[in-house]
């Protein structure tokens, strides 16, 4: 049902939602912030009121066959409206294929179909200095986590109360200065930033792994009984964080990009490898059972 999401008719999310649900909302602002990358905002008091960090919702373009399926796209983050309350779901994309083409043509006063919240999303537990790292895209799955843990928002409804983490270190890895949209926000969110880029144009030459060894060299980390990672981005680049943060004996928690085409789990298209406590494995869907998982327990 995320990618038959209603292409008309009245909305059923009237009012703030515990759970997924299905909605035609607003697109109330949509500018490019970065090389081929948008962000899109849409009116949608249900979605923002319900949406955790690291969730997602599936997206699709209504009164249109072609793309047909819905896409997941990370909510970014969440704002009120004039009357306090949540209103506004903010979303970040890059264009690489037909839906990502089609959408960033869209203009405000246009619909979107929305269905979600879904997926786990983060929730990491109390730590003293919280790593996030991206790679490409994957920021979008880490700022109202951020934000979560400064302090400065309670997600979810009801609004949900976690502890304020002591310092919050953001690290993005792209292929050049270019790809980097919106920096200042992790900045207000009160993170560290620090960059790197294959070109050497923006932070440190090199992957984001790369960035990491010198911080850790460094001694910029701390020590790693008090360091936890979230990190998002494209699996190879997971991958290295996994083996790096178990290198170091930091727990990383990943949240994966797996395709999807449905989002509640009926078709099995975003099946993941997970191990499971006998040391085998298992396929698990990674729109319900994640997108977050221990970054240890994924047969990468």
């Amino acid at each position: 049902m995320g990618g038959a999401a209603p292409a008309g008719g009245p909305s059923d999310c009237t009012s703030a939602a515990t759970g997924p649900c299905h909605d035609r909302v607003a697109v109330v602002a949509h500018r490019p912030i970065a090389d081929r990358t948008w962000r899109i905002r849409v009116e949608s008091p249900a979605l923002a009121a319900a949406a955790l960090p690291g969730q997602f919702a599936m997206l699709r373009l209504p009164d249109r066959t072609d793309p047909l399926l819905a896409r997941p796209l990370a909510v970014y983050d969440v704002f009120a409206g004039p009357d306090g309350r949540p209103r506004y779901v903010d979303f970040v994309y890059a264009v690489h294929g037909r839906f990502t083409t089609a959408l960033a043509g869209l203009p405000p006063g246009e619909e979107l179909a929305v269905w979600g919240p879904l997926g786990n999303g983060f929730d990491p537990p109390p730590v003293g200095h919280l790593l996030l790292v991206a790679g490409g895209i994957g920021q979008t799955a880490l700022l109202a986590l951020a934000r979560e843990r400064s302090g400065l928002v309670r997600y979810g409804s009801p609004a949900r109360t976690r502890s304020r983490v002591e310092r919050i270190t953001f690290c993005w890895g792209g292929r050049t200065a270019a790809v980097f949209g919106d920096v200042a926000d992790f900045e207000a969110a009160g993170c560290e930033v620090h960059l790197a880029t294959l070109d050497g144009t923006a932070g440190v030459r090199g992957t984001v792994v790369d960035l990491l060894d010198k911080l850790a060299g460094d001694g910029r980390l701390g020590p790693a009984a008090a360091v936890r990672v979230a990190t998002c981005g494209p699996d190879a680049m997971m991958a290295a964080v996994a083996r790096w943060t178990a290198a170091h004996g930091i727990p990383c928690d990943a949240s994966l990009e797996t395709p999807m085409a449905c989002g509640i789990g009926i078709c099995f298209t975003c099946v993941a490898p997970i191990r499971d406590r006998d040391g085998g494995w298992d396929y698990r869907r990674t729109c319900v059972e994640g997108p977050v998982f221990d970054a240890a327990s994924i047969v990468w």
